[in-house]
């Protein structure tokens, strides 16, 4: 008798082993294919802001409304660019103090040439003096500060001509 109460413990002992086990398994393999990455491909297009036949595109984010404006339009190369930014609050249609940095690249450029704004009476944002020495496709990626803990960033394209 002691025996084979000993053996029905084994066996449940064994079995309760191998649930555990696979428990441990399972566990892990879906962590695996939780944590895996997919490199998805988007085109730079479509998640670009776009701008209008006169330079002007807008778009609407959680705490702002910015509108930026780019003259002259289409830009030529080698001559003088501004970009305007203007940064309202979406309530209270007063504009906003924040801290924006503009870097102008080559379409395939990974990094580019970085200028600050400077601020107008109206509370616009003006980024004078860019320069688009060749003609062909440019990135303007726009980064604004709001004070918050991450800045929102968007991106224009445009063909100097």
């Amino acid at each position: 008798m002691f025996s084979l109460g000993l053996r029905w413990i084994l066996v449940a002992l064994f079995a309760a082993s191998c649930l555990l086990g696979t428990g441990i398994g399972l566990a892990r393999w879906q962590s695996e294919s939780v944590n895996q990455q997919v490199d998805v491909l988007v085109p730079m297009d479509t998640i670009a802001l776009p701008l209008d036949e006169h330079g002007v595109g807008s778009q609407v984010i959680a705490p702002a409304r910015l509108t930026v404006r780019l003259t002259p339009y289409p830009p030529r190369a080698g001559q003088p660019v501004t970009l305007t930014l203007v940064v309202v609050d979406r309530f209270s249609n007063a504009t906003l103090r924040v801290r924006p940095h503009l870097e102008v690249s080559e379409w395939t450029q990974a990094d580019g040439q970085g200028y600050t704004a400077v601020r107008h009476a109206s509370g616009a944002y003006l980024f004078g003096g860019l320069q688009l020495p060749r003609p062909g496709r440019w990135r303007l990626r726009l980064t604004i500060d709001f004070g918050t803990d991450q800045p929102y960033r968007t991106l224009m394209l445009v063909e100097a001509q």
